[in-house]
């Protein structure tokens, strides 16, 4: 049985076993640091990218959505009912334009600023509330337009938070986040005294000599590499996803690299990186220690615990040579 359906029948009966919390309207929620009142639960709802397709998947809402946008060519990584997945409808541009977005006459959006919202696409908040549209940002990217908490767990629980507040399905949502606390305490016991970190590095478009995608301090990869008992080389970096340089990459000399599994095949971005004269003696290359993750597992969404669990075991297996970590 595929993994991400046993998680999901582990969710669903602790579901079954909760009391009820009560659901009225409105509601106010933040969206980073805007109140946005909410009437009613939305009915025709678009989302953005990969990881908030996947949140909106395991929270049952795939009869709201009327668009998404970003998951053309990696429909595979997806977990969820093929049903759902399949009658998905999306938009042919993996960026719509306000007015593709508006001809789907919808009532809510799910994005994140770089994940969706743009300024230079004119795709906003505040465009689509000016048509009676309501949003809701991912948290994590509010570090895009201004000031945010540190990156913790936290961060990804308030997104679930918010949105079974939205759309009416409180304790849906807050089983789900119970559900992922536990996994995370399960692994933060596993590695409660580890001394030795590793120095790790996430390495996007990595699969040619341009400059690659890596991750600060602020991202949620670097939130789940010390979760997960190792060090982010660009920790230092007070920003998320940041690009960076080959030079800088050689010079940190990272011992575990983890590849984004995600449009490019982690073949072909392996082999690159191991065909590059300038990075031989990169440790991580050298002993050819990558860790593939898919794109919901390593940024914010209901797949993230999934994330920190492989890169956990992957860091520290003999802390995990007794099985399970939950």
């Amino acid at each position: 049985m595929h993994r991400g359906a046993i998680w999901l029948g582990a969710f669903a009966l602790a579901f079954a076993f909760r009391p009820a919390i009560a659901q009225t309207y409105p509601v106010e929620i933040r969206s980073c640091a805007d109140p946005v009142t909410f009437d009613g639960p939305p009915r025709r709802a678009l989302v953005n990218d990969t990881n908030m397709v996947q949140t909106i998947l395991d929270l049952g809402l795939a009869d709201r959505v009327v668009g998404v946008s970003g998951i053309k060519g990696v429909e595979r990584h997806l977990v969820g009912r093929p049903e759902d997945i399949a009658r998905l409808p999306q938009f042919v541009d993996r960026y719509p334009s306000l007015e593709a977005i508006l001809g789907q006459n919808p009532d809510f959006m799910f994005a994140g600023w770089n994940y969706g919202f743009r300024n230079t696409t004119g795709v906003t908040p505040e465009a689509l509330a000016a048509f009676g549209v309501k949003s809701y940002v991912l948290r994590e990217s509010c570090i895009r337009i201004g000031q945010r908490e540190p990156i913790s767990m936290e961060t990804l629980y308030a997104d679930i938070s918010a949105l079974g507040a939205i759309f009416g399905i409180r304790e849906r949502a807050e089983a789900m986040i119970a559900s992922l606390k536990a996994r995370v305490a399960a692994v933060e016991e596993r590695l409660r005294d580890v001394s030795v970190r590793p120095r790790v590095m996430y390495c996007d478009d990595c699969y040619r000599a341009t400059p690659p995608l890596s991750v600060g301090r602020e991202g949620m990869t670097a939130l789940l590499m010390r979760l997960a008992g190792g060090q982010n080389i660009f920790d230092d970096i007070a920003d998320s996803y940041v690009w960076v340089s080959w030079e800088e990459v050689a010079r940190r000399d990272p011992q575990w690299i983890i590849v984004n599994d995600h449009r490019i095949p982690v073949e072909q971005t392996i082999a690159h990186l191991t065909s590059d004269p300038e990075l031989s003696h990169v440790e991580a290359i050298r002993k050819r220690r990558f860790i593939p993750l898919t794109y919901a597992e390593q940024t914010p969404s209901t797949r993230s615990v999934d994330g920190l669990e492989k890169f956990a075991r992957a860091l520290h297996p003999e802390r995990f040579a007794g099985g399970s970590a939950q």
